[in-house]
């Protein structure tokens, strides 16, 4: 290597890293997920649009030899934190506590994508396949890449919707992750005879054994051992954040190694790594969103730059492969999510919304076309359809969940549930569990005979998922057996109580919800009228210094009417925490 390879590696990371970077912002202005403008600045350096306009400028910027061997480096170490991050969001506890409802929406919203993808595989002509003996693996690889779902996608699109603490959101999230878990297996272990010459079935089996001791190990013993290295870590607070952070990469690149070395792809060791982490009671969401900033602002964009590298998207685009593959994508994956909802007690529309969350690849579905096109088993053309089939998904996903979920709400609706609950000027409470107590005490007579069922059911919620959503406001909320009506409670705290928000900051104002069971439409347009009402800093400042019910209550109803009239034009797409 010489330090012209060198230069040429720095200069390519820089053009690669700028370009994407301004694109994927260009993007998110736009209303799109940021992978899109950073798939497209690829396209403009590679061979789509620079090749075709000064061949020889990116001849020179993206030679052959020790400057490709670099960026495929960095690259690689790119993917192996991208599936740290996905694995980090995955809440294994969620799946247990969602059951039912989770495991129908998710198996039905495998299986039958799945059956779509291998049929396809199987009946495509050979000519294209790249090899036709392959043609079983091959036909496996698209039952996976049709059946997976992105996991950081859908948890943008419910952030940005409000529904992510939602009943609606949480078992999206818990279906996801079954896909997401049984996706990346599958992959893994597609991946590892589809590098070698040909598969032995004992050394495959051996594989497969070792690949399930070593995650019982870190999943059993490993979040132990880094709940301590972290307690450790954690007490010089001002090197906390950063040691943390070198830890969990250390981990990665180990994890990635190990999984490597015994056969399987580094992805697996390092969505492995993501889950222990993402297990330890050590990671706050402060710390998830930390570990997500640096991948997705540092590693990401190059990576997914990089794709637009490989392919001449012009060249490879073939409008039937494309048309097909979205739609064997999309339909099947709607009707087994959307029938797995509705058998798990939601209505229709709730079960729909839930089959369109779902449908997003996104940038999950791209790493996974990447990783098999790399392996040699993707043409260029299947890949080309591969990506538009992720892009398109993910952008339908988010518009149609609104449309469904969401109907024309009230600016009133705060004001008029707050005047039927109840007010507590100053909370004594210090914990979650001691501030929804007292809120639910403050309700008195609306829950008679109701008040420990209505307390336990919010506690059980918080440890679903925590309910802070940043800037000073929690809206811890639960489905209460009995309940005719909703109620609210507004309750506010001069010290703040740590609900665990992604901003890391403590609750000074705390709305507790209660609603009926299975009203799920009903939460989603009350909880987002609060968020509504509580979304600009000045607000949430009157809101702290208002005397009284009626003042609270004017403040509440004037910053709904400033924030739908601010939002109106550019609600849809704005991000709360940017994810792909």
């Amino acid at each position: 290597m010489t330090e012209h390879d060198t230069l040429v590696f720095l200069l390519s990371l820089a053009a690669m890293l700028a370009s994407a970077r301004v694109l994927g912002e260009l993007a998110r202005w736009l209303g799109m997920p940021l992978v899109v403008g950073e798939i497209a600045a690829g396209i403009l350096l590679g061979p789509t649009v620079l090749g075709r306009v000064a061949p020889d400028a990116r001849a020179w910027l993206f030679p052959t030899g020790a400057p490709q061997a670099m960026l495929g480096g960095y690259t690689t170490v790119a993917v192996v934190l991208l599936l740290v991050a996905v694995g980090v969001e995955v809440d294994l506890g969620l799946l247990r506590r969602r059951g039912r409802s989770a495991a129908l929406t998710g198996f039905l919203g495998i299986a039958l994508p799945f059956a779509s993808g291998a049929a396809l595989g199987f009946l495509l002509p050979a000519s294209d396949l790249v090899d036709p003996s392959r043609r079983t693996t091959f036909a496996l690889f698209l039952g996976v890449a049709l059946s997976i779902s992105a996991l950081p996608v859908i948890a943008k699109t419910l952030l940005d919707l409000g529904l992510f603490k939602t009943d609606v959101g949480l078992l999206v999230m818990a279906a996801a992750t079954i896909d997401d878990l049984a996706g990346w297996i599958g992959l893994s272990l597609l991946l590892g005879p589809v590098r070698g010459a040909g598969v032995d079935l004992v050394a495959f089996g051996r594989t497969v054994a070792l690949a399930a001791a070593f995650t019982a190990v870190l999943l059993l013993a490993g979040r132990r051992l880094i709940d301590g290295a972290l307690a450790r870590v954690e007490r010089v607070a001002v090197a906390a954040s950063g040691r943390v952070l070198s830890a969990v990469i250390l981990l990665a690149l180990i994890g990635a190694a190990v999984t490597q070395a015994i056969g399987l792809h580094a992805i697996f060791g390092g969505f492995v790594v993501g889950l222990t982490v993402g297990e330890s009671s050590r990671i706050t969401e402060r710390t998830r969103a930390a570990i997500e900033d640096f991948v997705f602002n540092v590693f990401a964009p190059v990576f997914f730059a990089s794709i637009g590298l490989r392919v001449d998207f012009a060249a490879a685009f073939d409008p039937r492969l494309v048309v097909l593959v979205f739609a064997l994508a999309t339909l099947p994956k709607l009707v087994g999510c959307t029938v797995g909802a509705r058998i798990g007690g939601m209505k229709w529309r709730q079960a729909t919304a839930v089959g369109f969350g779902m449908n997003a690849r996104g940038a999950i579905g791209i790493l996974l076309a990447d990783l098999a096109h790399e392996a040699g088993l993707l043409t260029d053309q299947i890949f080309v359809a591969l990506v538009v089939m992720a892009l398109a998904t993910s952008l339908v996903s988010g518009p149609a969940m609104k449309r469904l979920l969401y109907a024309e709400e009230p600016d009133e609706d705060v004001v008029t549930l707050l005047r039927r609950g109840a007010f507590v000027s100053e909370l004594h409470a210090h914990t979650p569990s001691e501030a929804i107590a007292e809120l639910v005490r403050a309700l008195g007579s609306l829950l008679t005979g109701m008040k420990r069922l209505a307390r336990d059911a919010a506690l059980e919620r918080e440890l679903v998922a925590a309910t802070g959503l940043g800037d000073e406001v929690a809206i811890p909320h639960a489905a209460v057996e009995g309940l005719d009506k909703p109620l609210l409670a507004l309750g506010r705290s001069t010290h703040g109580i740590d609900f665990d928000a992604p901003d890391g900051q403590p609750a000074r104002i705390v709305f507790l919800l209660l609603i009926p069971p299975k009203e799920y439409e009903e939460e989603v347009r009350i909880l987002a009228s609060i968020a509504r009402a509580t979304y600009d800093v000045r607000a949430r400042a009157d809101l702290v210094a208002a005397i009284g019910l009626e003042e609270v209550t004017r403040v509440l109803s004037e910053s709904a009417r400033r924030t739908r009239e601010s939002l109106r034009p550019t609600r849809e797409g704005r991000p709360v925490r940017e994810r792909r």
